[in-house]
């Protein structure tokens, strides 16, 4: 257990199961629950009175927030950022467990319209008026807008993700660097890539770029502020996925004023419009129509900031919660 003041001197407590077998009580909420009680209660007989309960995503947090609020005669609220949400239902125990803390739950909030159209879908008893979507917030002080410098023999692109081989791909390196080449090749445009991030994907894609003869620059894992750095330095983002609930990489490459290609998937099109970016369909055609799109365009850098910041910075999706927490305490 630790107690301690977090970055932004809200107190903060952490419990840690530290077991060979953590992985197995991940799946046992029960057994996690005994020990966010014994917290609860400890917090409690020293003064501690909280007016509600928030717990971010359903599975296992939800849960174990809805036994909490119903011990208490709390208000209960859920964030769900959380894309495995069919999986978890199929699971009879822990199903029936997740469809209890929504239909309990005072309010559920989906970081996406795409999210809350998906889970209604799939649990079509849930009242839709709990539902409030609230984007996730984007590090607004760590990614802000620097004026872009024009570079006039090279265009910079930039992507960041963890490149690394899955079963089921969610994202699409290769995508955008063979449209990136083809597009280098056919507009006679020199392009410089800058990929952010690491996984046991990179020598594939590093063989790929030398491969299409593509420049291009591999980070590793970087600190946020050195993220920002690069994003503020490119003239451009591209993002090619196959499922988003949010999108964060997308929006804070937005915060800094640079321009999206991405792919139009999940909730991508509620970030995207045609003031700051280009969407494409996961198809080599596609993206590189989106390339000659997005260069034909003229955006406006610092707008594209200012916008951003007003739907998804810390002020803003503060504000939107705390309304939440006071419509239904009061």
């Amino acid at each position: 257990k630790n107690d301690f003041q977090d970055e932004n001197d809200i107190r903060t407590i952490t419990l840690e199961i530290e077991s060979v077998f953590k992985d197995f009580f991940y799946y046992l909420p029960a057994f996690q629950y005994i020990f966010i009680k014994r917290a609860a209660k400890q917090l409690i007989n020293t003064g501690f009175r909280p007016q509600l309960i928030h717990s971010n995503v359903v599975f296992s947090a939800g849960i174990m927030g809805n036994r909490l609020a119903h011990q208490y005669h709390l208000p209960h609220v859920i964030t769900e950022h959380w894309s495995r949400i069919a999986g978890i239902l199929e699971k009879p125990i822990i199903g029936r467990q997740v469809i209890n803390a929504y239909k309990k739950a005072d309010k559920i909030l989906p970081v996406s319209a795409f999210l809350q159209n998906k889970i209604t879908t799939l649990l079509p008893q849930i009242d839709v008026n709990k539902f409030v979507t609230v984007g996730n917030i984007v590090d607004s002080e760590t990614f802000i807008y620097r004026e872009k410098r024009t570079h006039q023999q090279q265009i910079h692109f930039c992507a960041i993700a963890t490149w690394a081989y899955k079963k089921t791909p969610d994202k699409l390196p290769e995508l955008f660097i063979e449209a990136l080449s083809a597009f280098q090749k056919k507009s006679n445009k020199s392009i410089m890539l800058t990929m952010i991030g690491g996984g046991d994907k990179l020598d594939e894609l590093k063989e790929l770029c030398a491969k299409n003869e593509l420049e291009a620059s591999f980070t590793g894992y970087i600190s946020k502020r050195q993220i920002a750095e690069h994003l503020q330095q490119a003239d451009y983002f591209v993002h090619a996925s196959t499922i988003e609930t949010f999108g964060v990489v997308v929006a804070e490459a937005l915060l800094t004023g640079t321009p999206v290609i991405c792919s139009k998937v999940g909730a991508l099109p509620e970030l995207i419009n045609d003031s700051n970016g280009v969407l494409c369909n996961n198809s080599l055609e596609s993206w590189e129509a989106g390339l000659n799109a997005l260069l034909s365009k003229r955006f406006d850098n610092k707008q594209i900031a200012n916008d951003m910041k007003q739907s998804f910075g810390v002020e803003s999706i503060g504000n939107r919660i705390n309304a939440i927490y006071n419509s239904i305490t009061h």
